[in-house]
């Protein structure tokens, strides 16, 4: 029986990656850089927004941390693009209602609270880990760590919730379960390492239990 529920945020409770796509295609014409937004939504999803930005640092010899800085200020003109991941209230509150504590740990900054506040559910979360705490990133489990300590949270009633490989080895890491979200028209296949694979969020309201 799952009793914690740690949430990544961005593919995972946010439909967000139509924003992060156009912010990063506007960081690259702004730098001469041209991708196709399928060429940067695969990066992304099989990466991480950072390595594609030190990718494009390297391509156009513009300095990283002026290209992040950028993104972050492109991005946070969007946030009202974003919205809810198809059916991530009705998991959230089901969960909630049988006693499960739901926390977040993003690699998104300042701009997370605000988010899950315009999205609605801000109020499930007993803590959100941004990175702006200064944790090392996935697929370190150190935030995972940090919030298990804190919480006292049984490693073998947790699981990390997240879209992308980077969040099973983050999972892995931190020695709790790792759910792998994957829609049927995601990029991102399982490889084996994952202990649940679901389609949809509300699948963890009938998949509380792990063999």
């Amino acid at each position: 029986m799952l009793t914690s529920y740690i949430w990544d945020l961005d593919g995972t409770l946010a439909d967000s990656y139509g924003s992060i796509v156009s912010s990063l295609e506007t960081v690259g014409r702004e730098c001469g850089e041209e991708d196709s937004p399928e060429t940067i939504l695969r990066a992304v999803k099989q990466g991480a927004v950072s390595a594609y930005l030190r990718e494009m640092s390297a391509r156009s010899g513009r300095k990283y941390e002026l290209l992040y800085q950028r993104y972050r200020t492109v991005s946070h003109e969007r946030l009202e693009e974003i919205t809810l991941i198809p059916g991530a209230e009705r998991t959230l509150r089901g969960l909630k209602s049988r006693g499960a504590r739901h926390f977040v740990y993003t690699h998104r900054g300042g701009s997370t609270l605000q988010l899950l506040e315009r999205l609605g559910i801000a109020d499930f979360f007993t803590e959100i880990v941004t990175f702006e705490q200064g944790f090392r990133p996935k697929p370190s489990g150190d935030a995972l760590a940090y919030l298990i300590q804190k919480h006292g949270l049984k490693k073998t009633e947790t699981a990390y919730v997240g879209d992308r490989r980077i969040d099973v080895l983050c999972a892995k890491a931190a020695g709790v379960r790792a759910v792998l979200y994957c829609p049927k028209d995601s990029c991102v296949q399982p490889e084996g390492e994952e202990d649940l694979v679901i389609e949809r969020l509300e699948d963890l309201l009938s998949c509380e239990t792990f063999e």
